[in-house]
């Protein structure tokens, strides 16, 4: 527990349960916050979430939360447990007193103790200046990319006739491919979260809102990427997309003539891996977000090059972007 002037810092466990459930629902309000965090603090296949609390010294009244969401990473070359950040959230009247950065640092020595080697993610704007003093960097922005609606009538046609044989498959629980297309399509180069059966049937087949729809896809019947689609009428976020390097156009061109949408959206690293795809692809880059990595000592330099980090919506905590 770590005491500063007004206010208490501490590791959430589950005793705190309810206390945790009772900010959720303030700063998610709508949601059924009880399921999330069954879900996504208790059932992650990747490990517990490290969670820390700030309460009124005097009252003991709730003031903050903060979350760290583990997640086994791939850097150059390396398995490593990493974390998502997540859940930030100090009450408006307790705002500008020091909490949020006392609960990032507070977070952080959590992590440590757990073997959790790095936090990183899309932060909100109101958390990024507390993350900063709490020692993390903003390494690259992560930004929307739209393939609008005229391009889509035009190339969704096209895309269906220059790759025949293709389809996507609905993954409905631990599905095999999805380790296989990991191990395919990744090298010593790249920093990202991994995709693997377990993690992958927990995010997108079991998440609350099920908006979230993972598939294999499949090319001539063998496995070619892997992708999650979210739909909103005729809308679609590509909420995660995953093959080799020499496939991800071809698996570009697959998703988005056979998703039905009209108008596509997707969000990775501007300045990261398959970048340049989306571009051929007829994605425009829209509105970008600060992407943020704090990391302990000795960790590879690696994760602080932004030319490295693959990152999508999939890779956050939220079960429905659109």
């Amino acid at each position: 527990m770590t005491t500063s002037p007004g206010f208490l810092i501490e590791r959430a466990d589950a005793r705190h349960r309810d206390f945790v459930q009772h900010l959720l629902s303030e700063h998610l309000p709508g949601s059924d916050v009880a399921r999330r965090y069954t879900w996504l603090y208790e059932q992650n296949p990747h490990g517990r979430a490290v969670t820390v609390i700030a309460r009124d010294e005097r009252t003991g009244e709730p003031l903050g939360i903060t979350s760290a969401f583990p997640r086994r990473m791939l850097i150059a070359g390396r398995t490593r447990l990493g974390s998502v950040g997540g859940d930030g959230y100090v009450r408006p009247s307790a705002r500008r007193r020091g909490i949020a950065t006392a609960m990032h640092r507070a977070a952080l020595e959590s992590m440590r103790a757990e073997g959790v080697e790095i936090m990183f993610g899309p932060p909100e704007p109101h958390n990024l200046r507390a993350l900063e003093r709490a020692g993390a960097r903003v390494v690259c922005h992560v930004r929307r990319f739209s393939r609008p609606r005229v391009l889509q009538s035009l190339l969704g046609p096209l895309g269906r006739f220059l790759v025949r044989g293709a389809r996507l498959v609905p993954i409905e629980g631990r599905d095999r491919r999805v380790d296989q297309i990991f191990e395919r399509a990744v090298d010593g180069s790249v920093v990202t979260p991994v995709r693997d059966a377990a993690h992958y049937a927990w995010r997108f087949v079991d998440s609350p809102a099920r908006a979230q729809r993972a598939y294999v896809v499949l090319r001539r019947d063998k496995p070619l990427g892997l992708c999650v689609l979210e739909r909103s009428d005729r809308r679609v976020a590509l909420v995660d997309v995953f093959a080799h390097p020499d496939d991800f156009g071809d698996a570009l061109t697959i998703i988005a003539s056979a998703s039905g949408a009209d108008s596509l959206v997707t969000q990775l690293n501007d300045r990261g891996p398959h970048a340049r795809s989306l571009a051929r692809a007829g994605f425009f880059p829209r509105e970008g977000k600060p992407f943020q990595v704090h990391a302990c000592e000795g960790m590879d330099p690696a994760v602080f090059d932004a030319n490295r980090w693959y990152h999508t919506w999939g890779d956050g905590d939220l079960d429905r972007v659109l």
